[in-house]
């Protein structure tokens, strides 16, 4: 439930906010839904890698390739498919951390 929610509400609100958001989202997420510390990294990294790596796949077939040839040329990675995977690691990375941050803030406040 908690990777259908982050990813709906991502995917719609990155189109208007910016990509920040991201983090923002995991983190209420996991403060209101979140069970297991793992179970929530997993949920949020495993949402925002699928959204980011959706995307980046998109741009790289609107764009007909060029645009993330040139992205991977710059920064020396060797095919344009490696920097769409390390841009959905990073996108899922940074909403994994931040939903577990939520889940431990969540636990903070439970104990108090």
């Amino acid at each position: 439930m908690l990777f259908f929610l982050i990813f709906i509400i991502c995917a719609i609100l990155q189109i208007m906010l910016p990509w920040w958001i991201i983090m923002v989202i995991p983190f209420i997420l996991a403060l209101w839904k979140s069970e297991k510390g793992s179970k929530t990294f997993i949920s949020a990294f495993g949402a925002i890698f699928l959204n980011w790596f959706l995307y980046a796949f998109f741009v790289h077939f609107k764009t007909e390739g060029i645009l993330t040839v040139k992205v991977a040329e710059m920064l020396t990675v060797k095919s344009p498919v490696v920097l769409i995977f390390i841009t959905g690691i990073i996108g899922g990375l940074a909403a994994g951390i931040t939903a577990i941050t939520g889940h431990y803030c969540k636990n903070l406040i439970k104990k108090q």
